[in-house]
């Protein structure tokens, strides 16, 4: 049974004490080790709550680059893996910035890449094969029709008695906005009557519960959104790393819901 265990937002005080610590890891696609944005909490979040264990087989879900499954195998003698198409089959650009995909498993021999999305249900990643899943700013990239097949997709990879890491993107909208989405979540009717309105985290909660999760844990309110103790993408971040990278562009700060779930 797979079970909801933790679902909070990210936060400025533990950003700052992941700082403090020390984690780091080795620059990729671009990204310098000098990091504080939302991701720069995820990946020691990660680190932290995943209980990782020597012997264990570990995938990244839409990981791309990341460097994070090859650190954690090292630190904790692992088997990392990374799940990703690179837009491979959408034909999108968008990767090539950073590199040939194709190239990365000479580069980096200890990780294993599987260059496919999931929601194919592939044997090349085989039934309840890993131990710990994660995924950093991806679900929530992925196109609403496909949610469910790849929430499916992860959950038949998980082992028994492993655990799913999830790091979402959650839009903070102006003040307004979000207190009319939360109006909503309390009036069904509303919500039916304007799509724009529907509460984000509602939404996760919703796709993850028929996807065949248990909601045991309570998950954060909209309105901790706006908070200023929830930390948010920083602008340097957006400004540098979004596409057009180094360009101006529309700042529409997120959040980060981090989700734990567990196969009982």
């Amino acid at each position: 049974m797979f079970v909801l265990t933790h679902a909070s937002l990210a936060q400025v005080s533990e950003l700052f004490q992941y700082k403090s610590s020390g984690f780091e890891l080795p620059p990729f696609a671009g990204f310098t080790t000098d990091q504080w944005g939302i991701k720069a909490h995820n990946r020691p979040w990660i680190e932290e709550v995943g209980q990782f264990r020597a012997g264990q087989r570990i995938l990244e879900v839409g990981g791309a680059y990341s460097r994070l499954p090859e650190y954690l195998g090292q630190r904790y003698g692992l088997e990392p893996w990374i799940a990703d198409d690179f837009g491979m089959a959408s034909d999108e650009p968008l990767w090539s910035r950073w590199g040939d995909p194709t190239e990365l498993p000479a580069k980096f021999p200890d990780t294993k890449y599987v260059f496919r999305r999931l929601g194919e249900f592939a044997p090349d990643l085989p039934d309840r094969a890993f131990d710990r899943i994660f995924s950093v700013s991806t679900l929530e990239h992925i196109p609403d029709p496909n949610r469910p097949a790849v929430l499916r997709d992860v959950h038949r990879l998980l082992a028994p008695g492993g655990m799913e890491l999830h790091t979402i993107d959650i839009s903070i909208q102006s003040p307004k906005r979000l207190m009319l989405k939360w109006l909503a979540s309390k009036l069904p009717p509303l919500r039916m009557l304007h799509r724009r309105l529907d509460n984000d985290i509602h939404r996760w909660m919703t796709l993850f519960r028929a996807s065949g999760v248990k909601i045991e844990a309570k998950p954060p309110s909209l309105l901790e959104l706006l908070d200023r103790s929830v930390l948010v993408e920083s602008p340097d971040v957006v400004y540098r790393f979004y596409p057009p990278n180094d360009a101006p562009k529309p700042y529409v700060p997120s959040g980060s819901l981090l989700l734990v779930i567990e196969d009982r």
